[in-house]
C-alpha cells in the first residue's frame, strides 16, 4: 500500500525538518498564498498604526517551511509588495523595520521544540501556547527596542543624548501596544488555523488507512 500524498506539509513533519512529502511547486504556492494574505491584511489595517500579520506570518513561515530562505521570503515580499501601496519613507529605516519583521523566522528552532505536530503523540497544549506567546512577545519587543533605537540614531527628531532616548521610547509606547496586539492575535489565529487543518488531515487520512484495509 502506498503512503499517502499530501499538497502540504504532512502532519508527521510538520515542525521539523524532514521535509515535504510532495515536492515540486506546493513550497512555492504556500509562499506566494502567505504574501498575497499578509499583503491584503496588511492593507486592511492600513489605519491601525503597527497592527499587522507580518511579524506572526514570519513565525509561521519559520515554522512551516524546511528552507529558511523560502520563510524569510514571506515577510520580505509581504513589505515589499504592500509599500508599493503604502509607500516608502527612509531607506535606512526601511532596511531596520524589514529586517526586524524577517527576525522572527529565526525563531524556527524553539516553535518546533515547543508545538511539534505528531499524529501519536500531540504537544502539550500549555507549553505550546506559552511557547508561541514566548516567541511572539520577543518578536515584539525586540522590534520595538532596535526599531525606536534606529529612529532615535538616524532621524533629527530626538536630540542625541540618553534623555533624547527615552523620549524617543517613550512617544512609541502607543504604537507598541499595537504592535503586542496585532503580533499575539494573528499569531494565534494562524497557528490555530494549521493545527485545525493538520488535525483534519490527520483524521482525514486515518479513516482512508481504515477503509483500505
Amino acid at each position: 500500500m502506498t503512503r499517502p500524498r499530501f499538497w502540504f506539509k504532512s502532519v508527521a513533519t510538520a515542525g521539523t525538518d524532514a521535509g515535504w512529502t510532495q515536492r515540486g511547486a506546493a513550497p512555492w504556492l504556500m509562499v506566494v498564498a502567505l504574501v498575497l494574505l499578509g499583503t491584503a491584511t496588511r492593507l486592511f489595517f492600513r489605519d491601525v498604526p503597527n497592527f499587522a500579520p507580518v511579524a506572526a506570518l514570519a513565525l509561521f513561515a519559520g515554522y512551516y517551511f524546511r528552507s529558511a530562505w523560502l520563510a524569510l521570503s514571506v515577510p520580505l515580499g509581504i513589505m515589499l509588495l504592500s509599500d508599493q501601496f503604502l509607500g516608502g519613507y527612509d531607506p535606512r529605516m526601511m532596511a531596520l523595520v524589514y529586517g526586524m519583521l524577517a527576525l522572527p523566522v529565526a525563531w524556527r528552532a524553539l516553535l518546533r521544540r515547543w508545538l511539534p505536530v505528531d499524529g501519536e503523540r500531540p504537544a502539550r497544549a500549555a507549553v505550546a501556547v506559552a511557547g508561541l506567546i514566548g516567541c511572539s512577545l520577543m518578536s515584539s519587543v525586540l522590534f520595538f527596542l532596535v526599531t525606536n533605537f534606529g529612529c532615535w540614531l538616524t532621524m533629527g527628531a530626538y536630540e542625541k543624548s540618553f534623555a533624547g532616548l527615552v523620549h524617543c521610547y517613550g512617544q512609541a509606547l502607543p504604537f507598541f501596544r499595537h504592535t503586542l496586539l496585532g503580533d499575539l492575535v494573528f499569531a494565534s489565529a494562524g497557528f490555530s488555523a494549521f493545527a485545525l487543518l493538520t488535525q483534519w488531515q490527520l483524521t482525514r487520512t486515518s479513516q482512508r488507512l481504515a477503509e483500505s484495509r
